[in-house]
């Protein structure tokens, strides 16, 4: 079974979807909100559901544009949810402006999950004024670690190709290793722009050092990739925020990838999918 996660620029709040097979996807609680944010900004935005090492799913998502926190939730069922708790990853960082597009990944090595989000950091400047959602700005990945959820490492610079990057997402390779995709941040928002599309890297260990990045393997101008597994290839999603659509790829293996069409929640922005056994307390569309 496949749960995608996503907010709307109507509602951004939790949503559901789900799918059977990892193409036809069909809304949870008739494309209401299963989960609005209590904390912080009150926003959920980029949800991302992972299984933690407690068995539980572990809810992050963005609180807003200049927030240094990132929300977190758990759910056994993911309908009913524990109390929201604002992480304050980038809090003690100087100059850090935001924390966009949290996600986290295991490392089944060291035991660790290591959580990753997107941040503007300039000492001596402020947020403040800036347009966000307009204005593209100087993001680099960031990440830290913990092994429960309760406790983290000091955040610290997990990836900076030396340009702007944001929408990083991790994927355990099955030979192992882990494959990166991440969004090229440079250019503008408008549908000729260069770059504003996503690549590719991998690496053995978090952190790097990491293989040369390849791509674009989508079209400009995309982001909010997720990558999951279908059957024996891999297929990715992601954003065409300016057109209000979803596209997708596939791989076989990781390197070369071609288009394929899913059928995907209208409206749905900045979706994240889990593969998971299936739930039978997800109620229908």
């Amino acid at each position: 079974m496949y749960v995608v996660s996503y907010f709307t620029d109507a509602d951004e709040a939790l949503h559901l979807g789900y799918s059977h097979d990892g193409h036809d996807f069909v809304t949870v609680n008739g494309g209401r909100p299963v989960l609005r944010g209590m904390v912080g900004t009150g926003r959920l935005r980029d949800p991302f559901i992972g299984v933690g090492p407690d068995g539980l799913f572990h809810l992050l998502a963005t609180d807003g544009w200049t927030s240094p926190c990132i929300v977190h939730a758990t759910s056994a069922d993911l309908l009913t949810w524990s109390d929201q708790e604002l992480v304050p990853v980038m809090a003690e960082v100087p100059g850090a402006h935001n924390a966009w597009a949290p996600e986290f990944f295991p490392d089944r090595r060291t035991g660790l999950y290591h959580l990753l989000w997107s941040s503007v950091v300039e000492p001596g400047s402020s947020a403040e004024g800036r347009d966000y959602e307009h204005v593209g700005q100087n993001h680099r990945i960031w990440h830290c670690t913990t092994e429960d959820f309760r406790t983290y490492s000091d955040s610290a610079l997990f990836f900076d190709p030396g340009h702007s990057v944001i929408d990083a997402t991790v994927r355990e390779l099955d030979g192992g290793g882990f494959l990166m995709a991440y969004k090229d941040e440079r250019g503008t928002n408008n549908l000729a722009t260069a770059h504003k599309d996503l690549h590719l890297t991998t690496f053995e260990t978090p952190g790097g050092p990491y293989a040369a990045s390849t791509g674009p393997v989508t079209p400009s101008v995309v982001e909010g990739p997720s990558i999951f597994r279908r059957g024996d290839e891999l297929v990715m999603i992601f954003d065409h925020y300016l057109e209000g659509r979803y596209g997708a790829v596939r791989s076989k293996d990781g390197v070369d990838w071609e288009s394929v069409a899913l059928t995907l929640p209208p409206g749905m922005r900045h979706a994240s999918v889990l593969e998971t056994p299936d739930l039978a307390a997800l109620p229908p569309q």
